[in-house]
């Protein structure tokens, strides 16, 4: 049973790790609270584990940290910088809620800098909704929809110029990718494990090379990849295995 402190995340993903043709296992939204050693510890050597990572954090500043009852500042850099020294190859996902209440022009000016200079490798945001009974929706200073619109957009701005050249890097690399489906259009893609389904951006894989001797692709397959190019955030890919 999972435990707050994460020693039981940890022991489980040690379990599943024995399971024959498990190949990935992936750690969507976790709280910041919830890392131990032994959890972070664990997603750095168990070659199952894929290396990303999920923390919704919110926010950065800690006056509004503080009014969405989550955890400091000081808390969450000194994990974000700890998961980025410990685990190799590690692509952090996050997600950022613009114009909650009481939000200040300097706070939203303190994380998107705060973006722009950490610069996770995968990051939504959304602006603030107010739901009915919801503590939030009675508190003052309610930000408005215009200005949490356009705080919105301004990190989904920064995001993308991270999100290109965090893409770029790794062009000429060879990378696992597992074969997903296949688009409207028909072309064949997939995705890494730095992309979860749906949320993160994937790969256009292009048949083997004739003459390779290579199977053609199928979707459920595993193989390796090297990157020829990117569109924007994807990647373009071919098997070399």
């Amino acid at each position: 049973m999972e435990r707050r402190d994460g020693k039981g995340l940890a022991q489980l993903l040690q379990e599943l790790a024995k399971l024959e043709g498990l190949r990935w296992m992936r750690l969507l939204y976790c709280y910041p609270s919830y890392f131990s050693e032994d959890l972070i510890d664990e997603i750095a050597n168990n070659p199952k584990v894929c290396k990303y990572i999920d923390i919704p954090l919110q926010h950065i500043a800690n006056l509004t940290l503080l009014a969405m009852n989550r955890p400091p500042q000081a808390h969450t850099l000194e994990l974000l910088h700890k998961l980025r020294e410990r685990v190799p190859g590690l692509a952090l996902r996050t997600t950022f809620i613009s114009g909650f209440p009481g939000e200040s022009e300097a706070e939203h000016r303190e994380l998107a800098h705060f973006c722009s200079t950490f610069r996770f490798e995968r990051m939504g945001c959304f602006q603030y909704s107010e739901e009915d009974g919801t503590p939030a929706a009675e508190l003052p200073e309610q930000v408005p929809a215009e200005v949490r619109e356009a705080r919105r957009d301004e990190l989904i701005s920064l995001q993308q110029r991270v999100g290109e050249e965090w893409a770029k890097t790794h062009v000429g690399k060879e990378i696992e990718v597992l074969v997903d489906g296949y688009t409207e259009d028909g072309e064949i893609y997939g995705r890494t494990q730095w992309d979860a389904p749906d949320i993160d951006p994937i790969v256009f894989l292009l048949a083997p090379e004739e003459g390779s001797g290579l199977p053609l692709l199928e979707v459920g397959q595993l193989r390796r990849c090297r990157v020829l190019g990117t569109s924007l955030f994807d990647l373009e890919a071919t098997p070399v295995e």
